[in-house]
């Protein structure tokens, strides 16, 4: 009786060693778990510049529906007003792609369309215009894309290098006055092709259609191409 006491006691120390090692291992491995998965979460900047970009697809996307678009212009500038520069820039790289293809896809709807369609297509244009004029205002901070640091010292170092030239170079002597020059014959423009055509096509009709409907377009769209 006595030795069975005696390895009960033996044997106790041992159990229980085993079983503090492993709750120990245990706690250690979900501690590195739980700091191995945080670290691998995208940050907070940018989750809320990927809700930005959601939110801004989404819109022109229903650019034409009659539902209000106040709220969501209204968080996407709460969210630009607390992301960093990277981050703003790639809400607002990520908006200027979106128009891009959406100017041609509008370009495309309009020459498959017919005569008749095509009034109501522009007017459609015209409220995806109104639109995306106030997502640039809403994701803009001061009328630029903000500079990053490393884009602030490259700025800061050319300025230097400028001045530095300008105390060094020599100064310039007066130069001889020059005959005046032959006026040279203007180059022969070349015939449009047929996309350049269309092009043209489209962009006069959107901005006559502008002008009845009085909607600035401003810069949206840029100059049409195959014009001088």
């Amino acid at each position: 009786m006595s030795r069975r006491v005696t390895k009960a006691a033996e044997r106790e120390p041992a159990d229980t060693r085993r079983s503090r090692t492993f709750w120990i291992t245990a706690a250690v491995a979900a501690v590195v778990l739980a700091g191995g998965s945080y670290l691998l979460q995208p940050s907070r900047a940018t989750r809320i510049a990927a809700r930005t970009i959601a939110l801004q697809e989404e819109l022109l996307a229903k650019a034409t529906d009659a539902a209000p678009k106040r709220p969501a212009i209204e968080e996407i500038t709460r969210n630009v007003d607390t992301l960093p520069p990277d981050e703003i820039r790639r809400v607002r790289d990520a908006l200027f792609k979106q128009l891009k293809t959406m100017r041609e896809e509008s370009l495309g709807r309009f020459v498959a369309a017919s005569p008749d369609e095509r009034l109501m297509l522009l007017d459609d244009d015209l409220e995806r215009i109104r639109l995306a004029r106030r997502l640039i205002d809403a994701t803009d901070q001061g009328g630029m894309r903000p500079m990053t640091e490393a884009e602030l010292l490259e700025r800061e170092e050319k300025r230097k290098q400028r001045e530095e030239q300008a105390r060094q170079a020599p100064a310039a002597k007066p130069a001889a006055a020059k005959p005046p020059a032959a006026k040279p014959t203007p180059p022969t423009p070349r015939p449009q092709t047929e996309e350049q055509k269309q092009v043209a096509e489209y962009f006069e009709a959107l901005t006559k259609r502008a002008k009845e409907k009085k909607v600035d377009l401003g810069r949206m769209f840029g100059r049409p191409p195959g014009r001088g």
